[in-house]
């Protein structure tokens, strides 16, 4: 139910029934499938009617989409704070199932480390043979005043989508942990051989981590660093656009090995550089220098 908490102040509000009116008439829309060999035009049956969608995304098989589309509106947050339902849709047939009914998020902290305590940041698992959603959770309510819970602030879950052989009845598995954080959820990136790059943040000292996450579970920590120490930035993690899924993924030369790339701000300037960072000891990793920009004269 509703309760009291203090909230931020935007512009360009909802204001009234009108305001509704106009929004829905110019941001409902249809989805249509195109067939890229024979050009084919189909109507995809789920959102005939239309819908005030806030994102689509497609799976690694391109079979079912995930979807977010808006259902209620509010007159004190944005748009993209709206209530909203989290679905999949099966392309092969009319099938769907609702992953998340989110009420209106109007109840986030103002700390900046606070964050919503509904569900959130929900992808498609790029290296799954079976269509697996993740996503987020808050483990302490989204509110950085509250203890953790198990010593963690946000998890990441993982639900699989179920259906039976012809591609009817669509239903989803309960949620299982893919990964406890300690601090916020930042951001997940998968490499190429199937790793996971998890990152997450505490904002009040501007201190972020990377971790390995291998598929048995186990997670390795990259580096802990203030974000403000531009000059020792490691870098960020070369991808590369999958051929098959069309998806970013991290660019794995080895089975230990991944490359870093960063615009190398130095008192010099900006000497964009590429190093490879090597995880095959156990007690730590090692980077070295490929190639950085030289000084100008």
């Amino acid at each position: 139910g509703a309760r009291k908490a203090p909230g931020r102040t935007y512009q360009d509000l909802l204001r009234n029934v009108h305001d509704e009116d106009k929004l829905r008439h110019y941001t409902t829309t249809e989805l249509l499938c195109v067939d890229t060999t024979s050009l084919a035009v189909s109507s995809v049956v789920q959102s005939e009617g239309g819908k005030i969608f806030q994102s689509i995304s497609s799976s690694p098989c391109g079979r079912h989409l995930l979807v977010q589309s808006t259902t209620k509106f509010s007159y004190s947050v944005p748009i993209r704070r709206f209530g909203k339902d989290v679905e999949i849709w099966d392309l092969q047939s009319s099938e769907s199932v609702l992953l998340e009914s989110v009420p209106v998020d109007d109840e986030v902290p103002l700390s900046y480390d606070a964050c919503s305590r509904h569900p959130r940041s929900f992808k498609f698992h790029p290296g799954r043979d079976s269509t697996t959603v993740l996503y987020v959770k808050a483990r302490d309510g989204g509110d950085p005043e509250t203890d953790p819970v198990d010593g963690e602030r946000d998890a990441v879950y993982a639900r699989e989508i179920l259906s039976e052989k012809g591609g009817g009845n669509l239903t989803a598995s309960e949620p299982v942990k893919f990964a406890g954080l300690e601090w916020r959820y930042s951001r997940l990136d998968f490499t190429d051989r199937g790793l996971c790059v998890l990152e997450e943040y505490r904002w009040k000292d501007r201190m972020e981590r990377k971790w390995l996450l291998h598929p048995d579970g186990k997670m390795r920590m990259l580096w802990e660093r203030t974000w403000e120490d531009r000059y020792n930035s490691p870098g960020e993690f070369l991808s590369r656009r999958c051929r098959k899924t069309g998806r970013q993924l991290i660019v794995q030369p080895t089975e230990t090995s991944m490359y870093l790339e960063g615009a190398g701000a130095s008192a010099l300037g900006d000497r964009p550089f590429l190093d490879l960072l090597d995880f095959a000891s156990e007690e730590k990793t090692t980077t070295t220098r490929l190639w950085r920009c030289a000084a100008p004269v």
